[in-house]
Parts: structure tokens; C-alpha cells; sequence
């Protein structure tokens, strides 16, 4: 098996040799190899190795494209649960007023609202509250393309916002509005599990924003124990909070 084989197979401790090895033997593409060794490393979570491939090839993804985000997620994400929650937030912060300033022109399906959910989280928990006004600004002007925030993870700043509630969003993701049902459901199904963890999280968001410390320690811990959706970055934070 190759590298993305094996981090396909959530074998990411051995993707993360087999990535460092077709580097060295120049097999593949060498920026595709730096972006899966970073995602491997993030994926095993080894946060701070991560880090320099991330930045590498953030750069050059910017370089190449420019308007693209790089890699500014997963490094405010690494920052964060390495301890470093200012410059975390600094770099979230950054990247939710480039989306909005449209100085970053490229973001997920429905706008960005990715980081700006993550914003929304960070900032709550720091209590920064004009971070909090920014991110609940932001999101709520991405609802306002009706089309566009029908499009993952649109529908989680919803629930976040107050517009929808927990099970029609459960159902939206998954088909079903019970969460017993719906992780059985996202355990066999990737997309349905992308869409949960979305969902587990702002979920636990919106209780910390309600000052509920309760149930957005339920939710988050829901949320973490959900197998590693691969590209969603909020359950590593989840993950973090969970093992607290």
C-alpha cells in the first residue's frame, strides 16, 4: 500500500513512514507528498512535527494560487491544542476577515463557514468577546446566501446561529435524527461522519456560547469519539477538549 493508501486506512503512524519514504526515493509528487505527510502527522497526533510541512506547503499553494487559504485551518488548529491558544486564535481571526474581505477567495462550499465556526469556538472559550461578535457576524452573513449554506458544513453554522435545532440537523447529516442511530450511520459512511462531527461540534459550541459548560462537554466528547473524520479539523479540537 502507498502512503495515501494507508492514511485512507487510518493507518497513520505507518502513512507517516511511508510518506517520509517516497520523498526520499522522489516517488509521486513532492508537494503531494509534504501535504499527506503534514495530514498524516496531524492525523497521529503528532501537532508540532506537523507544522513545517503545513507551512510549506501553505505557502506554496498560496504562491501558486493566489486567493487560496493555504494551510491556515490546520495550523491555528496545531497551535491550539499545542497550548499556544493566542496565536491560534490569531490566525483563525486572520483568516475569517480574509474570507471576508475577499482578500481569500477560496473557502469550503458554503463560505468559510468552517473557520468561522472555529473562530467562534476559540474565541468563546478565551471570552475575546469582540472575536465572538466577528465570528457570529460572519457566519450569519453566510446565511444569507440561501443556496450556498445548504452546502456542507452550511447547515452546522445554522444550528450554531439558533436557526435549526439539534435533530433536524442530526437527520440533515445523516438521515437520522436519533444520535444513536446517526453515529452507527456516520461510523460506516465518511461523508455522513464528516457531517456529524460538524454538527457534535457546533452543537458544543452553541452550549459554550449559552454558557452551558454541561452539554457542550457532552457534545464535544461526542464529538471525539467519532473515528478521525480525516478532513474535519474541528475534531481535533474536540479531541483535545475530550482528554482534558
Amino acid at each position: 500500500m502507498d502512503a495515501r493508501q494507508l492514511f485512507d486506512a487510518y493507518r497513520f503512524d505507518d502513512a507517516v513512514v511511508a510518506y517520509k519514504d517516497q520523498l526520499t526515493k522522489g516517488i509521486d509528487d513532492e508537494w503531494a507528498n509534504l501535504d499527506g505527510l503534514g495530514k498524516a502527522l496531524m492525523a497521529s497526533g503528532q501537532y508540532a512535527e506537523a507544522m513545517p510541512y503545513l507551512e510549506k506547503v501553505g505557502q506554496y499553494q498560496s504562491n501558486l494560487l493566489p486567493g487560496a487559504p493555504g494551510r491556515e485551518i490546520p495550523l491555528s488548529v496545531c497551535h491550539w491544542v499545542l497550548g499556544d491558544r493566542e496565536q491560534g486564535l490569531k490566525m483563525i481571526r486572520d483568516l475569517v476577515i480574509a474570507v471576508r474581505d475577499r482578500v481569500i477567495t477560496y473557502a469550503d462550499l458554503a463560505g468559510g463557514v468552517s473557520q468561522g465556526i472555529i473562530l467562534c469556538y476559540m474565541a468563546t472559550t478565551m471570552q475575546c468577546q469582540d472575536d465572538i461578535k466577528l465570528a457570529l457576524r460572519f457566519l450569519t452573513d453566510r446565511t444569507k446566501n440561501k443556496l450556498k449554506i445548504k452546502s456542507w458544513p452550511g447547515p452546522a453554522a445554522l444550528l450554531l446561529l439558533g436557526n435549526t435545532t439539534f435533530e433536524e440537523s442530526v437527520q440533515n447529516a445523516t438521515g437520522a435524527p436519533e444520535l444513536s442511530r446517526a453515529k452507527a450511520i456516520a461510523n460506516a459512511d465518511l461523508l455522513k461522519r464528516r457531517q456529524l462531527t460538524n454538527v457534535l461540534f457546533a452543537a458544543a459550541v452553541e452550549r459554550r456560547l449559552a454558557e452551558d459548560e454541561t452539554e457542550c462537554s457532552v457534545y464535544m466528547v461526542e464529538c471525539a469519539n467519532l473515528t478521525n473524520p480525516l478532513l474535519e479539523y474541528e475534531w481535533h479540537l474536540a479531541k483535545k477538549e475530550a482528554s482534558q
